[in-house]
């Protein structure tokens, strides 16, 4: 203010004239502070347009890149269904071709019209189809009601065949019968355990083959016998005794075989033992062939046990040897509760079993094997050929 006053009108004049272009006389150009703070905001401005520009870009990249894997997935749907559709599509076609095989087999089983085969067993009745009864080929109830032996049965007055049979038992042959016109390989019914043995008499008795149990070496041990099947290898020294799982059947003659496929020892006496025992061998029985209630025949020796009788025991050819190659035999008849016995093939004598010990101690026969030298390998044949027509063309050769 001081300096505006002492200058004269000439000056204030300069002065006013410099403050209204904003040129200094003394310096070069200089922008005012409000065109700095113009210029400030505008570059912020800049600033903020060009960081949402480039938000804005990378969020259309993020929108291309989902819309891309979005896409993909899609199509990785469909491909996926039209390959499940395709896939049932093969599986419903199999179906519906099964369902119309079964419909052809259903048209056997149900013929539009079938005889009615009325049997009384016992005093239960049924009415079931030839067809239905005659399905066990073989056996003798096919035997029985097949259309050629239809003459030879009487009726009784209401048409009934009656069949004196464990009735128990005939119905799970009915049962089993019914379920094999729906399914061949149908599963046998559960025979109660009061009816076990009686099942297997009718089973034996009728050749009902189904019914009929195949049987084996004991696979439940405790010897140190390799058993593979029916196969039996002594791998150590001393008695070694095991029996078949199952008893020989009561109801009709039965035999087994066994071929010697190996025997380190046929040249010692012994070594070798087959027969039969009243029960399975247990405990210390499994290391000696003295078992008690059997019959065994020892290679190079002969028969030994308490079932026989030393008189029944001469009566079969003692000194045979087990050699390899060679094939034993044994056949039970239990009409005349007597074993018969072969050396391949061929018959060297029968033994019956005491009378006293049938009914109490030898009501079930057990097939046993005993080996004795390690490298012995014996192979059993259980449900084989031997019998009386054999026989009689030996005696006959004799």
């Amino acid at each position: 203010t001081a300096g505006w006053a002492e200058a004269g009108p000439g000056r204030r004049a300069d002065l006013c004239g410099m403050a209204t272009t904003g040129i200094c006389r003394d310096g070069p150009l200089r922008a005012v502070e409000s065109d700095a703070q113009m210029e400030s905001s505008f570059r912020r401005l800049l600033a903020a347009i060009e960081a949402e520009r480039e938000d804005i870009r990378s969020s259309w990249q993020q929108l291309q890149e989902d819309r891309e894997i979005t896409a993909s997935e899609l199509e990785q749907l469909r491909s996926d269904t039209e390959d499940w559709c395709a896939s049932e599509k093969v599986k419903i076609d199999a179906q519906w071709k099964k369902l119309d095989r079964v419909t052809e087999k259903l048209q056997d089983f149900f013929p539009k019209q079938f005889e009615i085969v009325k049997i009384n067993c016992s005093g239960q009745k049924y009415e079931l189809p030839r067809s239905t009864v005659c399905g066990i080929e073989g056996s003798y109830l096919a035997q029985l009601f097949s259309p050629e032996n239809r003459e030879s049965i009487r009726p009784d007055a209401d048409g009934y065949c009656y069949l004196d049979v464990n009735p128990h038992c005939f119905r799970l042959v009915v049962e089993y019968l019914q379920n094999r016109r729906l399914r061949v390989d149908a599963p046998l019914p559960v025979v109660p355990k009061a009816q076990v043995q009686n099942m297997e008499l009718l089973a034996e008795a009728w050749n009902l083959m189904p019914f009929l149990r195949e049987n084996k070496v004991n696979p439940v041990h405790t010897t140190s016998l390799h058993i593979v099947g029916n196969t039996i290898e002594a791998t150590h020294p001393g008695w070694q005794v095991v029996s078949a799982q199952f008893a020989l059947p009561l109801a009709s003659p039965y035999s087994f075989e066994v071929k010697i496929l190996s025997n380190p020892g046929a040249g010692s006496s012994g070594g070798m033992a087959i027969g039969v025992c009243g029960h399975h061998p247990t405990g210390n029985e499994i290391h000696s062939i003295m078992l008690p209630d059997s019959v065994l025949y020892t290679s190079g020796n002969g028969l030994i046990g308490s079932a026989v009788s030393p008189e029944e025991a001469r009566n079969v050819k003692s000194g045979c040897a087990f050699e390899q190659g060679h094939t034993f035999g044994l056949r039970h008849d239990p009409l005349t509760h007597s074993l018969q016995w072969f050396l391949d093939g061929v018959s060297i004598g029968s033994s019956a079993l005491k009378e006293e010990m049938l009914h109490d101690r030898m009501q079930l026969l057990f097939p046993v094997f005993a080996l004795y030298v390690p490298g012995q390998v014996i192979q059993v044949q259980f449900r084989t050929s031997l019998g009386a027509p054999r026989q009689a063309l030996v005696d006959g050769g004799a």
